[in-house]
């Protein structure tokens, strides 16, 4: 498998190479970065897997990326039908408002004070730290006792927004990639499934990226 320190940091490296490439298409420059940020943590949590205080800060950090990726896929796939601005501007700033307040359903952040999660996995856990899985690194997060805002509306802003545009066609595709990756991978945490889902992000994400201008005139 290609999951390791070593390969978390290369992929960040390559990312924001990508980023530089792609400039001035701001969408796709400011999404790579995002996804470069990803990367560097997750090279950070195999490194400092031995120290309890920078794993849980780092977790911390992965689920803050984790609650704005809905923004930043749309963000990306907003390049690719730039004639609905005003419906994506909407997108944005539902999917930000979501981001804040998926952010305090973490125990560290839970200014509610909600009930902790009862159910048994990764995103129930009694810590937030992260693990070396059968694969790649894990999470863990200790959370709320919440499935609306995280999976479902989660679900629905990462893949639904983009299926009433002329992206569709990617959404689609991203879909697709994705469902792979959980079918590919049932046998594991739901913590490690959701960290390999944003490794390999770049296999979708970079090349699309890279070759937007062709990409834009299929569409």
């Amino acid at each position: 498998m290609c999951f390791s320190e070593s390969q978390s940091f290369i992929n960040s490296i390559i990312l924001i190479i990508g980023s530089i490439f792609v400039y001035p298409k701001y969408r796709l420059s400011i999404f790579l970065i995002f996804l470069a940020l990803k990367d560097l943590i997750q090279g950070f949590l195999y490194k400092y897997q031995d120290n309890e205080k920078l794993e849980n800060s780092l977790t911390i950090l992965s689920w803050i990326h984790i609650c704005f990726q809905p923004l930043f896929v749309n963000i990306f796939m907003s390049n690719f039908s730039q004639n609905k601005n005003n419906y994506w501007n909407i997108i944005f700033i539902i999917s930000f408002i979501y981001g804040i307040y998926t952010l305090t359903t973490l125990k560290e952040f839970d200014i509610q004070n909600d009930p902790d999660c009862i159910r048994k996995n990764d995103f129930c856990s009694k810590h937030t730290t992260s693990y070396i899985g059968k694969y790649h690194i894990a999470y863990k997060f200790n959370r709320d006792n919440d499935i609306l805002f995280f999976p479902i509306i989660y679900l629905i802003l990462m893949f639904i927004p983009s299926l009433f545009t002329n992206s569709r066609i990617l959404g689609i595709i991203w879909g697709l990639f994705v469902g792979l990756i959980y079918i590919f991978f049932y046998n594991i945490g739901e913590g490690e499934k959701a960290a390999i889902w944003c490794f390999l992000s770049i296999i979708f994400f970079l090349p699309i990226a890279i070759f937007n201008k062709e990409i834009s005139k299929f569409l």
